[in-house]
């Protein structure tokens, strides 16, 4: 082999060694982005999911909430319908009372 047909030889491998860098760089460069890509996917099924467990959260809370709104409600209706009744048999009473104390006064008077 003479010197041109091993410079010739030597150029063809240094094209082969360019294009195989420029396809792995190019292959790189595709690996990179799809990774990127489906880092991003991740990402938003990630936060998708983190909206729906606190929209759960918040709706667990609101629900447990108006349960306990609704027994304090409750709990308060039956006491002042208590004090109610309380009220109204005290009043009877009093008038009861005053009604004797008015005919006693009236018999002795």
């Amino acid at each position: 082999m003479d010197r041109t047909e091993i410079l010739e030889k030597i150029k063809q491998a240094e094209i082969k060694v360019e294009e195989a860098i420029r396809a792995a760089e190019e292959e790189r460069k595709n690996k990179i982005l799809e990774a990127k890509m489906k880092a991003r996917e991740i990402i938003e099924s990630a936060e998708a999911e983190a909206v729906k467990v606190k929209e759960d959260i918040l709706n667990s809370a609101r629900q447990q909430i108006e349960a306990e709104k609704e027994e304090i409600r409750r709990k308060e209706t039956k006491e002042i319908e208590d004090y109610a009744k309380k009220g109204k048999d005290n009043i009877m009473k009093a008038v009861e009372m005053l009604y004797n104390e008015f005919v006693g006064m009236m018999e002795h008077a």
